[in-house]
């Protein structure tokens, strides 16, 4: 029986910076204008095509809506089932945004990348040798990228089928394969991965970026191994279903984790970058710039190559989609004010003032004096947007290309402005709203209602209003990841002084104080739980908008703690100093205005809470009714 391989983009078979369509389904058994198997499979050129497909089907967090939505430290203007997913109202039946094209574990697009990659390992063997491919290589990625499938998979479901093989058609009509338990999981993601270590390259030319690497295999390595380390797959009451309930030892787990990261760390492939200058400005843009650009600390990145639009394979919208109103963009995954409250000071110490419970104002600014990440991650009221880079040759320059507006500001000669206060008392003066809020007179429909908008993933080293589309890569790992993972397992193996040289090596380059000063500035102890604390709170906030927190806080088990908190924003209200007199367009200026600010509550929009039943994602009911064998997750039935 001949069968076709639909839509290969024959454009890609040379390198993912090239080219890379979005092919739709990777088998049509009816076969049309396409090229059949025996065509494909002996031809690398061909093969090549196939094997860059599958880089298709990882989903990226540079599109309009992102897991971050998802947790505390974002809010997602448009909705699209987020709100459904923050609100517990979702079931088998109703997938809501588990099912939108950009949820990183949508089981449809992560099965069908991991069919491709199954055809790929079936029939590359036969595949006659071609000058100018490695067939080798060829394997490996296939084995990296059916094991990232089943990473993200497994990360968002719990054990999934394992599937290894290509069925024909009578074969898939009667296929009814039951979930695997996630420590066997473990091993076949695992072994694919040694698979791909032994065959691909440590690393790769320039014009081949986003291509898979063995530096690459072995960071997700180190990721797998944590994430089922953790405490939800330890856990008997809570975690009750049985192919969820990792049966090893989670030391173990813990100890290969941290060797391999180590591995990672110590290879002399990736280096972190030394972020240190004369100001906490500076650092932040250089800290910015490794978010936003191909260098030594990035592993595995998505790479796009297209400023005009296409599809999401060659595209990076996060600029138009993220990005302020006022820039005619789209306000869309909105970091809250409990993310914002998160950062630590520039000393190191916590934020102390009251600005974190819907009611709480303050006429001190919360944005001053904070550490370097929360400026390279936070747009706030006052905020630069857009710089030009500065280079080896040029001085760091902080002249802003602009300003954010996210508050309300009173004028002599601004019309009539009504803003209602987070306590209910309504305040009306002459003056007008920011360009970049919900009353803007630009595309008010796209300003944020939290008051922030995301900065970290965003190029600002062009015109805001050239931001729509980039090229800027979109990190899935870097090296500070890894010292992530190694000081984390070093915390669960209570190797403490161990997991502080991590933590300090991170936090060094940006400038800020040693772990143990850090704590001892909070007035916390150099112990196990205080610093299991400090990574999660490290964590959170090196890896804003990386497509880490969703997952965090399930596999440490504080999902409860973190998603019952009412969802909040901040507004800002700026009144003229007595004596000044405002000079419009709006400027910041401290000197002749007087801030106040207050956390709205946005439970209107959004009203959170949790259950348990959230720690594992729903499986589609006609995907469970297809295959007979499927066991649904608890609680969404």
């Amino acid at each position: 029986m001949k069968t076709t391989i639909k839509n290969i983009c024959i454009s890609a078979a040379v390198g993912v910076t090239l080219s890379m369509s979005s092919c739709s389904d990777f088998m049509d058994l009816t076969p049309n204008d396409q090229y059949n198997e025996t065509d494909v499979w002996s031809d690398a050129g061909l093969t090549q095509a196939v094997v860059n497909d599958i880089y298709a089907y990882v989903m990226h967090g540079a599109e309009e809506a992102n897991t971050s939505g998802l947790t505390d430290d974002a809010y997602f203007t448009h909705n699209y089932g987020v709100k459904a997913i923050n609100e517990i109202a979702v079931s088998g039946s109703d997938l809501q945004w588990f099912d939108n094209e950009n949820c990183p574990f949508r089981w449809k697009d992560r099965y069908l990348g991991i069919y491709r990659a199954n055809l790929v390992l079936s029939n590359i063997d036969k595949v006659p040798e071609s000058p100018g491919y490695n067939l080798d290589v060829m394997k490996g990625e296939a084995h990296f990228l059916r094991a990232y499938l089943y990473t993200e998979l497994v990360r968002g479901f719990g054990g999934v089928p394992l599937v290894n093989q290509i069925y024909d058609m009578a074969s898939a009509a009667n296929i009814s394969i039951p979930r695997s338990n996630v420590g066997d999981c473990l091993d076949f993601i695992l072994k694919d991965i040694d698979a791909a270590i032994s065959l691909l390259p440590e690393t790769v030319k320039d014009s081949e970026l986003g291509r898979a690497t063995s530096g690459a295999a072995k960071a997700l390595k180190a990721r797998i191994l944590l994430h089922l380390a953790s405490p939800l797959f330890a856990d008997r009451t809570i975690n009750t279903l049985e192919c969820n309930q990792y049966k090893g030892d989670r030391s173990a787990l813990y100890e290969q984790a941290l060797a391999t990261a180590k591995e990672v760390i110590e290879s002399g492939t990736y280096s972190l970058i030394d972020c240190n200058a004369n100001t906490v400005n500076e650092i932040a843009e250089k800290f910015h710039n490794i978010i936003i650009s191909n260098n030594k600390e990035m592993i595995f990145t998505k790479q796009f190559i297209n400023k005009n639009g296409g599809d999401k394979n060659v595209r990076n919208r996060v600029g138009l989609c993220h990005g302020p109103n006022g820039y005619h963009n789209w306000a869309g995954v909105t970091p809250t004010q409990d993310l914002a409250m998160s950062f630590e000071m520039e000393d190191g110490s916590l934020y102390d003032t009251p600005l974190t419970k819907v009611g709480e104002s303050t006429t001190v600014n919360p944005y001053s004096n904070r550490e370097p990440r929360f400026y390279a991650t936070i747009g706030y009221d006052g905020a630069v947007w857009g710089r030009e880079r500065p280079t080896d040759s040029k001085a760091y320059d902080p002249t802003p290309l602009g300003n954010l507006q996210m508050g309300y500001y009173e004028v002599s000669d601004g019309g009539k402005v009504e803003i209602e206060l987070p306590n209910k008392q309504t305040v009306t003066f002459n003056g007008l709203y920011g360009v970049d809020t919900r009353k803007s007179s630009i595309e008010d429909w796209n300003g944020s209602f939290t008051g922030y908008v995301e900065k970290k993933l965003i190029d600002g080293t062009v015109a805001a209003s050239e931001q729509i589309f980039q090229v800027t890569p979109y990190p899935y790992i870097r090296l500070a990841e890894m010292y992530l993972i190694a000081a984390e397992a070093c915390i669960e193996l209570n190797r403490l002084d161990e997991a502080a040289t991590y933590l300090d090596a991170l936090r060094g380059r940006i400038g800020r104080p040693d772990t143990k000063n850090t704590l001892a500035i909070r007035g916390k102890s150099f112990i196990q739980n205080e610093l299991r604390e400090f990574l999660q709170q490290e964590r959170r906030s090196e890896l804003a908008y990386e497509e880490s927190r969703y997952y965090d806080v399930r596999r440490w088990m504080i999902a409860d703690k973190t998603a019952n908190k009412p969802l909040t924003g901040i507004m800002v209200v700026g009144r003229l100093k007595p004596g000044q007199t405002a000079n419009l367009p709006y400027v910041r200026d401290e000197a002749k205005w007087d801030y106040s600010y207050y956390v709205t509550d946005l439970s209107y929009r959004e009203s959170r809470k949790w259950d348990n039943k959230m720690y594992f994602a729903p499986i589609s009911r006609d995907e469970i009714k297809r295959n007979t064998a499927m066991v649904q997750n608890p609680g969404m039935e």
